[in-house]
C-alpha cells in the first residue's frame, strides 16, 4: 500500500456513465462511491465533478493522488486520450486537466488495461491473462510476465474493432461489421428491436434493455435465445483470437454485459467446445485455458483506476480490501 495519509480516487468512465471510488491510501479500505450517467458536458468537467465529490464527501484527509480509466487510446505518460469513439471525446488532455482543476496528481490509462493491472494486483496472478471488457464497447488487454502488452500503436487488444461481419452494420469507428458493432450491449439491444420488428413471436418488449434479452433467454424465449448464441459465437471467437495470438493461459471476462452470468457465458463456452471438438489445434491452444466471468459484484472500473493511482505514486500497487457492489 502507499505509505502516509490521505485517500486515493479512482476514476472509470464508461460509455454510458462515470464511477468513482475513494480509498484509504494506506489500508486500501473503501471511503466512498459515486456513480453518474454521461451527460453533454466536456468530459474534463464531469470527471473533475465526480472526484471533486468524493473529496468534499470525505473532507477529513487530502486527496493523494487520481486514477482515471478511460476508453480509447491513452498515452498514459501525458494522460492524453485520443479515439475513443464510444464517449466522443477527441483528443483530450483528460489527466492535466483535471489535475488542473483539483490541484491533485493524475494517471491515466486505458480502461480494459487498468482493469487487468487490478486483476493481477488482487489475485497475484502470475502467468498471463487477458481480459475481455464487453459492454457499451469491447476491448481487451493483456498482461505476459506482469507486464502490459501495448503495442507499437498502443492500441493493442482494441478487439472490438477487428472484423466479424462482412454485411454488418457501420461502426462508429468508421469501419463496418466490427466486432464491437455485432456483440457489444447496443448491439443486442438492436437485434432485439430488429427481431421485433420482423414480427418474432417474444417476451420481449420493444425497446428492450441487454439485460432483458439475456433474462428472456434464460426462461427459454426463442428470440432471446438466438440472439444470446449469436453473440456468443462472436465473442468466443475473439476470445480464440486472443488465446492464439498471445498464448495466455486464463480470459477473464467483465464489462456490463457479462453481468447477465450463465446467459451470457455459456453460449461462449459452447462455441468454444464445438471449436475445439473441430480442431485439435484449437484444443491444444486451450489446454490449459481458463475462460471465466468476473463475479458480478467485482467493479474492475474504478477499483483499476486505484491500482493506477497508487502506481503512478510509485507505491507498490496491491489490491484494495473491499470492492465495490456495483458498476
Amino acid at each position: 500500500m502507499t505509505e502516509g495519509g490521505g485517500f486515493l480516487i479512482g476514476i472509470d468512465v464508461g460509455g454510458t456513465k462515470i464511477a468513482g471510488v475513494a480509498v484509504d491510501a494506506g489500508s486500501g479500505q473503501l471511503r466512498a462511491e459515486r456513480r453518474q450517467p454521461l451527460d453533454g458536458a466536456p468530459l474534463e468537467r464531469q470527471v473533475a465533478a465526480v472526484a471533486r465529490d468524493l473529496i468534499e464527501t470525505l473532507g477529513d484527509g487530502r486527496a493523494a493522488a487520481i486514477g482515471i480509466a478511460v476508453p480509447g487510446l491513452v498515452d498514459a505518460g501525458t494522460g492524453i486520450m485520443r479515439l475513443a469513439v464510444n464517449v466522443d471525446a477527441g483528443e483530450l488532455a483528460i489527466g492535466p486537466l483535471v489535475a488542473d482543476a483539483l490541484g491533485v496528481p493524475c494517471f491515466v490509462e486505458h480502461d480494459a488495461r487498468a482493469a487487468a493491472l487490478w486483476l493481477v494486483d488482487r489475485d497475484g496472478a502470475e502467468g498471463s491473462l487477458a481480459y475481455l471488457s464487453v459492454g457499451t464497447g469491447i476491448s481487451a488487454a493483456v498482461v505476459i510476465g506482469g507486464r502490459l502488452v501495448r503495442g507499437v500503436s498502443g492500441l493493442a487488444g482494441e478487439i472490438g474493432h477487428t472484423h466479424a461481419s462482412d454485411d454488418g452494420p457501420a461502426c462508429p469507428c468508421g469501419l463496418r461489421g466490427c466486432l464491437e458493432i455485432m456483440a457489444a450491449g447496443p448491439a443486442v439491444a438492436r437485434m432485439a428491436t430488429e427481431g421485433l420488428a420482423r414480427g418474432e413471436v417474444s417476451s420481449l418488449a420493444p425497446g428492450a434493455s441487454p439485460e432483458e434479452v439475456y433474462a428472456a433467454a434464460a426462461d427459454g424465449d426463442v428470440l432471446g435465445t438466438a440472439i444470446a448464441e449469436g453473440v456468443g459465437v462472436q465473442l468466443a471467437r475473439a476470445i480464440r483470437t486472443i488465446v492464439l495470438l498471445y498464448g495466455v493461459d486464463r480470459v477473464v471476462i467483465g464489462g456490463g454485459m457479462s453481468r447477465a452470468g450463465a446467459p451470457f457465458l455459456r453460449p461462449i463456452l459452447d462455441e468454444l467446445d464445438r471449436e475445439k471438438a473441430a480442431s485439435p489445434l484449437i484444443a491444444h491452444a486451450f489446454t490449459p485455458n481458463r475462460v471465466e466471468l468476473l463475479p458480478p459484484e467485482s467493479n474492475p472500473g474504478p477499483w483499476g483506476a486505484i491500482v493506477v493511482a497508487r502506481s503512478g505514486l510509485g507505491g507498490a500497487a496491491a489490491a484494495p480490501e473491499r470492492e465495490v457492489a456495483d458498476e
